[in-house]
Formats: structure tokens, sequence, C-alpha cells
């Protein structure tokens, strides 16, 4: 079994379909959020084994995490702009 440790906001990808995003913690929770294609079943297992049914996603947690794959896209962008230009730009004024 691999274990991984994340900051809010970074993700793993699991072969070319999943990607798994850890949105933060609270209360001895996880929050975590998963992309992949609706023929892939996802169930939660709990302690006793019992099996859970992934729920529909709310619209709150879909526009979550969109706002988050913005704010990842426009750091990677960011990140290129670095690489290509060897200096670094302000991120004061950025908006997500």
């Amino acid at each position: 079994m691999l274990s991984l440790t994340l900051k809010e906001g970074q993700s793993i990808n699991i072969g070319s379909d999943v990607k798994v995003m850890f949105a933060g913690a609270e209360a001895g929770r996880i929050k975590v959020l998963i992309d992949a294609p609706k023929n892939i079943q996802i169930a939660r297992e709990q302690k006793d084994d019992s099996y859970v049914p992934h729920q529909k996603i709310s619209d709150s947690a879909k526009k979550k995490i969109g706002r988050i794959y913005k704010e990842e896209r426009q750091l990677n962008k960011h990140k290129e702009l670095i690489k290509k230009n060897g200096t670094r730009t302000s991120t004061k004024n950025w908006t997500f």
C-alpha cells in the first residue's frame, strides 16, 4: 500500500483517468475529491467494512472542484512562465 502526505489542493493521478484531490481536513475528517469516469465504481469503505455507494455530487461541490482546478491550471501556467523566462512574476493580483 502506498502512503502519501498531501497539502490542501494537491492531487494524485491513478492511471490516466482518475484524479484524487485532497480538499482539506477538520475535526478528524479529511475531504477528498475524486474525478473519475462514470463507468468506474467508487464506494467508501468504513471500519465495519459496510458498503456505502457514492452519492450524487452537490452543485456547491462541483463549483469548489471547478475553482480548485482553475487555481491549479493558473499555478501551472505561472510555473511554466518561470521556467521559460527564468524570472518570477508577482502573484498578489491574481484572482481565482
